[in-house]
């Protein structure tokens, strides 16, 4: 039994070796934290006892469904939206605590969702077809179709109640009038010659999105465009070999990460504000807790199979496993 023991533990820090966390979501109240890995499993935090408190993780491994893999997740403050290599996956927030590893609905089973995104009662998915799939979040109906890229979608954004944001592979973003299934605006990063980088390509693996100012970056360099102008705003420097990999607005400020160990902080001004250094060799995503009351913090997560907390958004305070004694 010892050596069947040692046997598993062993295979598990193996399986962790070649695995990465490939997306966060937060609970509605931001108590808890849900990591979901590139092999299927999926870790449940509570922020208080795991996340904060140093040496005491004791997260709830609730499926481990090998190789269905969650690429991206958001939530409605009731309803968690996975977009996955099998499609979209809906669940109530209390039957994901439950350990219910059922989903309440399944939309386009067999399909690979890369990004998700809420837009009213709809939730919309794009994945490697170039489709867009909008869905009826209560029925789980598929409502509409849009043949959006060429090449994969990368990445789906909630602009506002009628109007969403698309990138891809093919390095366009579309603005999306969600009444019509029209586009009502398009532009194309890799045009704008200080972001242009044509031995990376061309495409978009990052976006976020704040009133009429949109970020966005991939094989172009991070940039800041304002909606209201044909051409690019700023440009956010990461290197010239970096890749951004995620993006998000936080207040006055831009958060990004790419295929490295830094999280970068700019003004909307483009002025670095600082840059941190994390121990994970590459950041695939990242959460923004504003609901602590202690102080704000960023957990960051990627590969190695860890989390990186920072505190106050500014520093490394420390590591927390997936398991515990792995």
């Amino acid at each position: 039994e010892i050596y069947n023991y040692i046997n598993i533990m062993v295979a598990q820090k193996h399986l962790l070796y070649f695995t990465e966390i490939d997306s966060l979501l937060q609970s509605p109240n931001q108590d808890f934290l849900l990591a979901n890995t590139s092999l299927g499993a999926r870790y449940l935090f509570n922020v208080a006892k795991d996340i904060l408190r140093y040496g005491t993780n004791s997260a709830q491994k609730i499926t481990n469904s090998l190789f269905k893999q969650v690429y991206s997740s958001v939530n409605n403050g009731e309803i968690v939206c996975l977009g996955t290599n099998d499609g979209i996956q809906l669940y109530h927030w209390d039957n994901l605590m439950q350990k219910d590893e059922q989903s309440e609905k399944q939309i386009l089973n067999g399909s690979s969702i890369y990004s998700v995104c809420w837009s009213g009662s709809s939730v919309i998915g794009g994945g490697d077809n170039g489709l867009l799939v909008e869905a009826d979040a209560n029925t789980g109906k598929v409502c509409r179709h849009y043949q959006a890229h060429e090449g994969s979608v990368n990445v789906v954004k909630k602009r506002d109640i009628n109007t969403f944001i698309s990138a891809g592979y093919d390095g366009i973003c579309r603005i999306w009038d969600r009444r019509s299934g029209e586009v009502e605006k398009t532009f194309t990063p890799s045009s704008w010659g200080k972001a242009d980088r044509p031995k990376l390509g061309t495409h978009i693996r990052c976006l976020d999105v704040w009133d009429d100012w949109v970020v966005c970056g991939g094989g172009p360099s991070l940039s800041l465009w304002y909606l209201k102008q044909d051409e690019g705003f700023e440009l956010l420097e990461m290197g010239t070999t970096v890749i951004p990999r995620t993006v998000q607005f936080m207040q006055d400020s831009i958060i990004a990460t790419g295929n490295d160990s830094h999280i970068f902080h700019w003004s909307l001004a483009g002025t670095v504000k600082y840059k941190v250094t994390s121990k994970l060799d590459c950041i695939s995503d990242l959460i923004i807790n504003t609901n602590c009351r202690e102080q704000p913090f960023i957990v960051a997560a990627g590969s190695p199979t860890e989390l990186n907390v920072f505190l106050d958004f500014g520093y490394l305070s420390h590591t927390v496993p997936l398991c515990r004694g792995i």
